[in-house]
């Protein structure tokens, strides 16, 4: 039994027992809003849509110190254009059909039956500002979900669990400001959620990364779209400093690989010269072990270069008065880098195959909360 004391951490790889598999299936209840105890939630969606529109769309919860607050979150880059984020307070969430549909102000999020279609509409934008954001999107899970053993990575007391349906394809529709958009693409949907926990106190440092494309120099009536992410994060030194890792590769929309081990070295560091008074990496290596789903060892290495900045978000500055008083009195600056890479490359081995490329985009996200 896990020892409900324990001042470390211990991940959900770490867990499982011996012959048993390290990567499970995510059903649709793990899917499901929780909002229990101390601690925060969200339900995300990323897309790479093929007019070159990248971001996110996002629910938030959080309880701390006997406060609840409910935001949503999104972000719309189209080529040629600024990019835009946008962070509204949502007000009364609401959850219907056993977790199946949720709603607050300017943002809902409906899964059919079956949990193979999510729609989704954003209006808080809009609603606030003619100039701001509204879309609706269409998201239909083409993949089957996946977790790290039973998701859940133990820190000091808490626990910090992600679900994945790493890749479905997504129509979307919308409008920036003045400038309208329809579209369609791919989509990463990510249920986070924390209990007993602080947010802050569960990551340091984070790494995340979402990138699609497809093989390099396969035939052009061969190049099936390919997704591949991560999500990294290194634990408080005070519970260990433990790096947590979870990582997705697919392929035609079928999930193909996934890996429990990613190591992250940053290179190249530069002041940031937007004003945070961090140093950021021009050059992050992801370095990523697991398995095929069929059982074959595979590694993925990610040389990459998110050059391209597209927000920076001041974690303080977004927050709510009573809860960025007690965030401020634990952490000094909490940022957030939104960055792109256009010309993004991975190396992907396989046992027992050719090695081979995957080359197309990638959207970046680094976040230090120090």
């Amino acid at each position: 039994m896990l020892n409900k004391m324990h001042k470390k951490t211990l991940t959900a790889a770490s867990l499982v027992h011996d012959g048993q598999p390290i990567a499970t299936q995510a059903v649709p209840k793990d899917f499901a809003w929780l909002r229990d105890s101390t601690g925060s939630e969200t339900q995300t969606m990323y897309f790479h849509l093929d007019n070159g529109c990248v971001g996110f769309v996002q629910i938030a919860w959080a309880y701390l110190a006997l406060t609840t607050t409910i935001e949503t979150n999104a972000m719309f880059y189209v080529p040629g254009h600024p990019c835009v984020f946008e962070t509204h307070n949502g007000h009364n969430l609401k959850v219907k059909k056993d977790s199946y549909e949720y709603e607050c102000k300017g943002l809902s999020m409906s899964w059919d039956k079956d949990h193979t279609r999510l729609s989704v509409k954003y209006t808080a934008g809009k609603e606030r500002d003619p100039k701001g954001v509204a879309a609706s999107f269409e998201f239909v899970r083409k993949s089957e979900g996946y977790k790290i053993g039973d998701a859940k990575n133990h820190i000091a007391e808490g626990t910090a669990a992600h679900y994945f349906y790493p890749a479905g394809e997504v129509t979307a529709k919308g409008e920036i400001g003045t400038v309208k958009f329809e579209s369609s693409g791919v989509a990463l949907f990510i249920h986070a959620h924390s209990g007993n926990i602080m947010p802050y106190n569960v990551g340091a440092e984070w790494n995340m990364n979402f990138f699609t494309g497809h093989r390099e120099g396969a035939p052009k009536e061969d190049k099936d779209r390919v997704t591949f992410h991560i999500l990294q994060y290194r634990t408080p030194d005070n519970v260990g400093a433990v790096n947590c890792s979870n990582a997705g590769l697919t392929e035609d929309n079928s999930l193909k690989a996934v890996f429990w081990n990613t190591t992250v070295e940053h290179f190249e560091m530069v002041k940031d010269e937007n004003g945070s008074g961090y140093e950021i990496p021009r050059r992050v290596l992801f370095t990523s072990t697991g398995k095929t789903v069929d059982g074959k060892n595979i590694k993925a290495v990610f040389d990459a270069r998110p050059s391209l900045r597209l927000h920076d978000i001041d974690v303080l500055g977004e927050m709510p008065y009573v809860i960025r008083r007690i965030v401020q009195a634990l952490i000094t600056k909490p940022f957030i880098f939104e960055r792109f890479e256009e010309n993004a490359k991975i190396s992907v081995e396989i046992e027992g195959e050719e090695p081979y490329n995957i080359v197309g985009v990638a959207f970046h996200e680094h976040t230090l909360m120090k």
